[in-house]
C-alpha cells in the first residue's frame, strides 16, 4: 500500500494512513488531516511539504513556526542524525531573543512582548541574550545586515527546508529484487513476503562469493558500457556507494544528487575522471523550476580542470561590463524575460571570489534566483572568441570533470571487486576469501565480517 495525502504520495521507508506501520521506520511514521501531511520528529509536529522517493529527500516546514513569528512558540527541535540529514539546499540559523534592549544587534527585529530578536548562522550573542533556538531554513535565505525583514523570515519558514532520509537503499533493492516487500521490525529493516507482516525475515549480508562475483566487472546503463564504482544500479547492491544509484530505464545513465538530475557523458576504467552534466541544462539555458544544488564532494571531487559558471534570473536589468581576464559575463536572453527584467550569466575560477565590479552589479540587481554549475575549462575557452548563450549552451553539454578515488581500481588490480560496506559507510573490496578495506590480501578486514567471515 501506498500513503496518498493531498498531492504526497509515499512508500518505503515511510508508513502511515493504509499503509501498515512495518512497512515504514518508526520515526517515519506520516499523518493526514484535511488533506495535508505531516510528521512528528522528537514531539514537535511539521508540515510535509514534499516527498522525492528517488532522492529520499523530504521537505518539512515546523507548524509552530507557521503562522507571526513574534508570536509563535520558541523551541528547538532535534533531528535525530541517525535518520534524519540536513540537504546541502538548507541551513541552520540561530534566533537571539530576550534581549538587552540597550545594545545593537545585526539582522535585528523588536518583537512586540519578547523585545529584541537577531537571526544569525555564526554571530554569538549568548552573553546579552537570555535565550536562544535553532531553525532551518533554505540556504537561498539571507538575512538583512542591520534591520531583519520579518516578512522575508516568515516566508523562508513556510518554504520549508530540505532533510535527507538515511537509510539502507542497498538493502530494500536486495528484498525487492527476491519478489519480497521492504520493512521495519522497530529499527531493523526486513524483507515480507507478502502485505502481512508475519511472514517477514531480517535481511542479511549476501556471501563473499556472491558479492564478487556481483560486483566484478563493469555494467552497462544507458548509453554507457564501461561503468563502476561509485555507481550501480538494480541487481548490483552492495557494488556502489548509496547516494550513486543510476536510472538505467531511458536513453542516458542518470543519478539524482541533491534532488538534482545528473547525466554521466563519459567513464571508462583507467581513466581519473568522471564527466557529468546537469540533465536539465544539456541543451536549455533557461529550464522551468529549477534551483541551486551544492555538489557534494564527499565521494567525487570537483578537478581543478573546472570553473564556476552562475546563472543569475530574473534580475533588474542593468549595462554589462566588458568581460575580463577569465571572466565571462553576459546576458542569457531567456525567452520568459519580461520587461527591463533580464538573465545573466558568469563564470569565475572555482577557488576564487566574483570581481567586485561583478558581484556589486549582481547585489543591485536583486535577482529572484540564482544556479551554479561547474563547466569544463576546455569547453570554456572556446567561447573566448565569441563568447554567447549558444556557446554557452556547448561547454554545458560537455558537463565537468570529477576526480576518481584510486580505491577501486587498486582493488580490481588485486583480484577483488569494488563496494560499499553499509556498517562502517566506507569503501569495500571484496576478495575471494573475505571483504577487505583496501586491497585483496591487506590486514584491513572491514568490520561487518568479523562474525560471517572470521
Amino acid at each position: 500500500a501506498i500513503f496518498e495525502c493531498g498531492n504526497i504520495t509515499a512508500g518505503f521507508p515511510f508508513s502511515g494512513g493504509s499503509r501498515p506501520q512495518f512497512c515504514g521506520h518508526p520515526s517515519l511514521e506520516l499523518h493526514c488531516f484535511n488533506n495535508k501531511t505531516s510528521i512528528i520528529i522528537s514531539d514537535h509536529l511539521y508540515d510535509v511539504l514534499h516527498i522525492d522517493q528517488i532522492s529520499k529527500t523530504i521537505k518539512l516546514a515546523k507548524a509552530e513556526l507557521g503562522g507571526s513569528f513574534c508570536t509563535a512558540t520558541f523551541t528547538t527541535t532535534t533531528l535525530s542524525p541517525e535518520i534524519f540529514e540536513l540537504s546541502t539546499t538548507s541551513q541552520s540559523l540561530t534566533v537571539f531573543y530576550l534581549c538587552h534592549r540597550n545594545l545593537r544587534y545585526n539582522s535585528s527585529y523588536l518583537c512586540p512582548d519578547r523585545g529584541s530578536i537577531s537571526v544569525s548562522q555564526n554571530l554569538n550573542y549568548h552573553k546579552s541574550c537570555q535565550d536562544s533556538f535553532k531553525i532551518n531554513v533554505p540556504k537561498s535565505y539571507v538575512p538583512e545586515e542591520k534591520e531583519l525583514n520579518l516578512k522575508h523570515l516568515e516566508n523562508a519558514l513556510h518554504e520549508g527546508f530540505d532533510v535527507k532520509v538515511k537509510i539502507d537503499e542497498q538493502t530494500c533493492e536486495q528484498c525487492l529484487s527476491s519478489q519480497g516487500i521492504c520493512g521495519f521490525n522497530n529499527t531493523t529493516q526486513i524483507c515480507c513476503k507478502n502485505d502481512s507482516s508475519s511472514r517477514c525475515n531480517a535481511l542479511h549480508l549476501p556471501h563473499i562469493d556472491e558479492l564478487h562475483q556481483r560486483c566484478s566487472g563493469p555494467f552497462r546503463c544507458g548509453d554507457q558500457k564501461e561503468l563502476y564504482y561509485p555507481f550501480w544500479r538494480s541487481e548490483r547492491e552492495n557494488c556502489g556507494h548509496p547516494d550513486f544509484k543510476l536510472n538505467c530505464s531511458g536513453e542516458f545513465a542518470e543519478l539524482n544528487i541533491s534532488s538534482v538530475k545528473y547525466r554521466i557523458l563519459s567513464m571508462s576504467y583507467g581513466s581519473p575522471v568522471i564527466s557529468l552534466g546537469r540533465s536539465d541544462y544539456i541543451g536549455h539555458l533557461c529550464p522551468a523550476d529549477t534551483g541551486d544544488a551544492p555538489f557534494d564532494q564527499s565521494v567525487l571531487q570537483i578537478t581543478r580542470d573546472n570553473y564556476l559558471l552562475t546563472l543569475y534570473y530574473d534580475c533588474n536589468s542593468f549595462s554589462l561590463p566588458a568581460t575580463t581576464g577569465s571572466n565571462f559575463f553576459g546576458e542569457l536572453g531567456c525567452e520568459d524575460d519580461i520587461g527591463d527584467r533580464k538573465s545573466y550569466y558568469v563564470t569565475r575560477n572555482i577557488s576564487s571570489p566574483l570581481p567586485n565590479e561583478i558581484s556589486g552589479l549582481i547585489n543591485k540587481a536583486i535577482c529572484r534566483r540564482d544556479v551554479t554549475i561547474p563547466v569544463s575549462i576546455k569547453a570554456l575557452k572556446e567561447m573566448e572568441g565569441s563568447p554567447s548563450p549558444d556557446s554557452l549552451e556547448k561547454a554545458l553539454k560537455q558537463g565537468f570533470e570529477l576526480e576518481v578515488s584510486p580505491d577501486c581500481s587498486r582493488c580490481f588490480k588485486s583480484g577483488g571487486a569494488c563496494g560499499y560496506d553499509q556498517t562502517s559507510n566506507s569503501f569495500v573490496c571484496y576478495c575471494e576469501d573475505k571483504p577487505h578495506s583496501s586491497i585483496c590480501g591487506d590486514e584491513g578486514k572491514i568490520s561487518f565480517v568479523n562474525d560471517l567471515y572470521p
